[in-house]
């Protein structure tokens, strides 16, 4: 076991002992079956989130939506990307005026990045496989260009607005100049907007053009 993340002899344990299974109807060999995915809701709007547009393929409030990112994120399932970007492409493909507004002007896909410590712990950066997934299916290319350099308590573990706006604070830089070009950020999910504003302020601070947010789920 040397050299292998801690939460995967965690997840190699838990698949020897808990079979593949979809998050909606418990269906066997898949993480999220095909007809649980077409009973997502996806949305069909984006909406100015602090200073940039999100746009979120669905809500958070969805329970298959909830069930699928608790298990991408804290079950270390990087294959629940896939279905998770499809619900993406049905929200970018089906709706004209989401894909001109979003991938406009060959965009740089940037993810949210974490940090060092917390990547170690998890083993991948949710947001980067999203990420990487979206640009291929799109033509586009990802840029890695953010980093954080200040690790900060989780997000999901402060409830207040202020409270997130104050804990991502100066916690991002930018390892590029980005020269006028658009830059689409990916996450999973987007609450209060505070760490896409962040990431935001210090695209823009380095040349990034029109900046806007493309994530999972709103919450």
């Amino acid at each position: 076991m040397i050299g292998i993340y801690p939460q995967k002899v965690i997840k190699l344990a838990g698949d020897a002992i808990f079979p593949i299974r979809c998050v909606g109807c418990g269906a066997y060999d898949t993480y999220f079956c095909a007809a649980c995915l077409a009973e997502v809701k996806i949305k069909n709007d984006a909406e100015l989130v602090g200073a940039i547009h999100v746009f979120s393929a669905a809500n958070y409030s969805d329970k298959l939506i909830q069930r699928a990112l608790k298990v991408f994120k804290y079950g270390f399932v990087r294959d629940m990307a896939g279905p998770l970007v499809e619900i993406v492409r049905t929200y970018v493909d089906n709706i004209p005026v989401i894909s001109s507004g979003l991938l406009r002007g060959n965009p740089l896909v940037v993810p949210v990045p974490l940090h060092k410590k917390r990547l170690n712990w998890r083993g991948f950066n949710q947001s980067e496989i999203l990420a990487e997934k979206i640009a291929g299916f799109y033509g586009l290319e990802v840029g890695n260009i953010l980093f954080r350099n200040k690790k900060r308590k989780p997000q999901a573990d402060i409830e207040d607005r202020e409270s997130r706006m104050n804990n991502v604070a100066d916690s991002f830089a930018c390892s590029a100049n980005i020269n006028g070009r658009n830059v689409v950020l990916v996450d999973d999910i987007c609450t209060t907007g505070a760490t896409l504003n962040e990431c935001a302020k210090v695209l823009a601070a380095n040349g990034a053009g029109k900046i806007s947010a493309l994530v999972i789920a709103r919450g």
